[in-house]
């Protein structure tokens, strides 16, 4: 079965030979961190970051012709246990009703010394997305 891979002009795109987001048997698969366009973190800014993320994932989402209400599992890295709650106040407030699946671990680092939290996300397409 072919993969399909997915962008969006509205995703920061580095220059690293990542797909933004990749299609495969009716399953969508995005991981974003919090940057911005420009490929800025909010520095220190959990909260910020966490909507960045989501907002990410929605904008790829869209290039797919779905939303957020087809995310079917997701895993949160965060960096800090600290940065724990504030990251579940934003995540929730996007995932308010029918929230995904969620796996969630604190790590000791991610890509860049500046990224605080990614969300890796699976989005369930149907067959539209075969």
């Amino acid at each position: 079965m072919p993969k399909r891979v997915v962008s969006s002009p509205r995703v920061f795109k580095g220059k690293l030979p990542f797909a933004q987001a990749t299609i495969a048997g009716g399953f969508m698969f995005v991981c974003c961190t919090g940057r911005d366009l420009e490929g800025r973190f909010a520095t220190g800014d959990v909260r910020r970051q966490t909507q960045q993320c989501i907002d990410n994932i929605a904008a790829l989402l869209r290039e797919a012709g779905a939303d957020l209400r087809d995310v079917v599992k997701c895993t949160v890295y965060v960096t800090d246990r600290a940065n724990w709650e504030p990251m579940n106040e934003v995540y929730f407030k996007n995932f308010a009703d029918d929230a995904p699946h969620r796996v969630s671990c604190i790590v000791s680092g991610l890509g860049s010394p500046d990224c605080l939290v990614e969300i890796d996300a699976t989005a369930y397409l149907g067959e539209a997305g075969s």
